[in-house]
């Protein structure tokens, strides 16, 4: 384990090794980005850093009695944070103050991981903010969210962001071919699927959601043919499978981005299993279409982001890949639109 060993995340490697070399290192840092893309491992990759005893430049020599212990996770000095079920409970953090009444054990530096510190109750959040604003010496903090957003402005303050941004799909790809032996196409495609986060596509069944993104594309590649009980039923079924709902959604705007880079930079589309149909889709569709459909996804998923009935907004998406922005325009509000549809009104 090393910061050489970190894939994808050049700039926060260089923050953070800047920091170590100039022995500036913050006392608290939020890693923030989405999950599988490197960022628990970079916080244990620098807890072993602050604390070898046999440093390579900045980086730990993953051999020392010290490195050792962290990788085995029995660190005294190395804590880490996890949600408790759902949330980060104040009880934890109650245990966590009390860890740090003492001096560190190895007389290193104690390092405190909180992953996925967006999931702290109110009381642990205050908890935390109070260790915040009165540092113990020789301890960092470092916290893991999605976005600095998802924490309190109060705690997102006192920490240095350091920003991990999702891994580009041809690296993730060929990193699935030298690890997992997959073919290209299926590199590719599982690297677009899992949206740049590595660690997602290395734990994925390739077979499985290989299986799954072949039904979803072809599903949504004839939509403007099928009729409206099969568009009903296509989103119903989408609606029904709440765990892959999100992963639905961005697939089918790569999809429709593919369809409009094949006018333009065809050697850019990313789904290129699917050459032959994202042609003959890019062919029927001018740019003005292909752009209504994208937003027809997109007003789907900020639908169901602000918790609207997941089939009804995707009842609406289907109706308006089939009829187009013009039907959708004329329609009293779409909670009656469908229903007409329903009943053979606008049909």
């Amino acid at each position: 384990m090393s910061f050489q060993s970190i894939i994808g995340q050049e700039r926060a490697i260089r923050l953070l090794s800047r920091m170590l070399h100039n022995d500036r290192l913050a006392h608290a840092l939020v890693f923030t980005g989405i999950d599988g893309i490197g960022r628990q491992t970079t916080a244990t990759v620098l807890a072993m850093a602050v604390n070898c005893t046999n440093p390579v430049g900045v980086s730990a020599c993953n051999e020392c009695r010290s490195c050792r212990k962290v990788i085995s996770g029995n660190h005294p000095d190395v804590i880490i944070v996890k949600p408790s079920g759902a949330f980060i409970k104040i009880d934890q953090v109650r245990s966590l103050r009390k860890q740090l009444r003492f001096a560190p054990i190895e007389r290193g530096r104690r390092v405190i991981i909180i992953n996925d510190a967006q999931t702290m109750n109110a009381e642990a959040s205050n908890a935390i903010l109070k260790i915040l604003e009165e540092p113990p010496n020789d301890t960092h903090i470092i916290l893991t969210a999605p976005q600095m957003t998802d924490l309190l402005p109060t705690i997102a303050s006192r920490c240095q962001n350091i920003v991990f941004r999702p891994i580009p799909v041809a690296k993730v790809a060929e990193v699935l071919v030298a690890r997992k032996g997959l073919d290209q196409d299926t590199a590719s495609a599982l690297a677009v699927l899992t949206k740049g986060s590595l660690g997602k596509a290395l734990s994925a069944d390739a077979n499985k959601w290989m299986a799954w993104r072949q039904r979803l594309l072809e599903g949504v590649g004839s939509a403007s043919g099928e009729s409206t009980q099969e568009l009903f039923g296509f989103a119903e079924a989408l609606a029904r499978d709440k765990a892959t709902l999100e992963d639905a959604l961005e697939m089918m705007t790569t999809w429709f981005r593919d369809v409009l880079m094949c006018k333009f930079q065809p050697e850019k589309i990313l789904n290129g299993d699917f050459m032959e149909n994202i042609h003959s889709a890019s062919q029927q569709c001018s740019v003005e279409e292909i752009l209504e459909k994208m937003a027809a996804v997109s007003a789907a998923q900020s639908a169901i982001l602000k918790r609207a009935n997941p089939r009804l907004a995707l009842e609406v998406m289907m109706l308006r890949l089939r009829l187009g922005n013009m039907e959708a325009t004329r329609r009293p509000g779409d909670a009656r639109w469908v229903e007409g549809i329903r009943k053979g009104k606008h049909a």
